[in-house]
This record gives C-alpha cells, structure tokens and sequence, in this order.
C-alpha cells in the first residue's frame, strides 16, 4: 500500500524505488500483487507514464489517511519513549509503601509535574501483563525471564522489643533466652513458624510458638511498641523509634538472614523514560533509607 502511494506521489516506478530504497522490479511486482489482491486496476502504465484510474483515485486517498494515521502513531510511540508524562503504574508491599514510598513520592512527582502515579499497595505476587504495571518494588527475585530486577539494595532483620517490654521482663543475654520470651512472627510464604535466626557462621533454629502471628509488618512493628513481645523486623521500619528510645535492639549480633529488595520491570519498559527516571529516583531513595541503620 505504501509502494504504491510512493509511486503516485514520485510520478514513476523509478523514482518509488529510489524514495524506498528497493529495486525498482520489486516496486512494480507488489503494485502489481495490490492490484491482484483488489481485483481492480490502479494505474494504467505505458513506457513513458501512468495514470491514476477511477479506482486507483480512491485507493489513494485511503492510502494518504493511512500513511497519515501511522505517522501519527509513529509520533505517540516516540513521545511516550521521550517524553516524562503520562501514567506510571507502581506495586510495592503495604510496609514498603508506608515505610519507604510514603516519604518520598512526592518529591518524585514535584519532579517530574506531567506524570501521573497508580500505587497500588498489595502483599502478593502481581501478574505484569494482566495488571499492567511498569514496576514492582519487592522482596527476592522472581524466576520471570521476561522480568529484569534492578537491586536496590540489601535489608537487615534483626531483634527488636519495646523499652518497657524489656524493662519488665528478664534480661536476654543470649540466643537460648528468646525461648523464655513471648516471641511475635512475620508469616513468611510457607506458614512456617519455625525460623533459624544466625549470627555469623553460627544458626540457632527457633521453633517456640509464636504469641502473635501475622502478615504485615506495619501491625507487627506496632505490636512491639504495644509491649508484646520481642520481632524480627527489618531494622529501617523501627529507625525512628530506635532514635526515640521507644524500640530497643536485642542480641544486635543476632537476626535472621539479610534479603534483597529489587525493583522488577518488563524488558519492553526500560526505554520509557518516565520508568527509567522512577527507578533512579527510587534506587536513590532505598539506598539512603537501608544505609542509615547501623544496629
């Protein structure tokens, strides 16, 4: 269809090849196959010229609409690859999102004033394709070769209780004490409510039952500042309280094993500017937040 409006637009065979790039016999066979394939004559050709026929008049005006509508489409994939607008579609986990996004989007989105945010909160894995996400923020990598995970960096769970909970019960001075403490647990994927806590090369395996067992992190951070009991937590949730007095380390050697947090995106995403820029701000926004513990 594009051969022939060339040939209609240059006046020749010739020069429609020149434009496209092609031999000048290919431009004459796929006219000619248009024409096969609409049953209809669309140029009347002699040696020196060809005319436009009844026919081939109102193909070509389609064929201008067409071209017309493609360069558009050509110009709103090309803004959308540019251009820092538009809607961004964002998961995260509901304690990453009120511990770490909470603080920061909206200096993300003073900066770049043409972008609209969908944050979508939810502790579960999410489908890229039907949920139509741009990125993921999450704990461990996901065996998704369609996926690419950017490391934004590395989380430290450690033991934490509240200072009057500590205050009123006995001391722990080591591993083996937790045992006599009401002990609260984060549900991990598998339901187990056993978990090996470890300390350099050494693991201690702790199968107390938990007093509390749940799956959210923000009602766990909670239920230490309400005395319960003593949590491993990741250590940038309680920051705030640990500078207050309000949170207290216990065994600081000990936690569980350290996990990494990845932004996740489609491969198709990583030309998008407006994706590209999230994920530099966001890359900057953990590795500041996950750098400031030092319990």
């Amino acid at each position: 269809m594009m051969v022939f409006l060339a040939v209609v637009e240059t006046g020749s065979f010739t020069l429609a090849a020149e434009r496209l790039g092609i031999p000048k016999a290919n431009v004459s066979r796929r006219v000619s196959k248009l024409e096969k394939s609409l049953n209809a004559v669309l140029l009347e050709r002699s040696t020196r010229s060809q005319h436009l026929t009844e026919a081939g008049q109102r193909f070509v005006n389609h064929c201008k609409r067409i071209q017309q509508e493609t360069e558009l489409a050509k110009a709103c994939v090309s803004t959308t690859q540019t251009d820092y607008s538009g809607q961004l579609k964002i998961g995260a986990s509901v304690s990453i999102g009120h511990e770490v996004l909470k603080s920061s989007l909206a200096q993300f989105l003073n900066l770049y004033p043409k972008i609209n945010m969908h944050l979508s909160l939810l502790n579960r894995r999410v489908n890229f394709v039907e949920e139509g996400f741009d990125v993921v923020i999450r704990v461990g990598k996901l065996d998704d070769s369609n996926l690419i995970a950017k490391k934004l960096g590395t989380v430290e769970r450690k033991l934490f209780a509240s200072r009057d909970y500590l205050n009123n019960h006995a001391h722990i001075e080591e591993v083996a004490d937790l045992s006599h403490h009401r002990w609260m647990l984060m549900n991990p994927l598998n339901n187990d409510q056993k978990q090996t806590l470890v300390n350099g090369n050494q693991q201690w395996q702790f199968d107390h039952p938990p007093r509390l067992f749940l799956d959210d992190f923000a009602m766990l951070k909670q239920s230490i500042l309400d005395e319960m009991g003593v949590a491993c937590i990741p250590a940038y949730m309680v920051e705030n309280e640990v500078q207050q007095g309000l949170i207290k380390p216990v065994l600081p050697q000990w936690g569980l094993s350290p996990v990494d947090i990845y932004a996740l995106y489609p491969k198709h995403r990583s030309n998008i500017v407006k994706v590209a820029a999230f994920l530099e701000f966001i890359a900057t926004v953990f590795d500041t937040k996950l750098n400031k513990n030092t319990y």
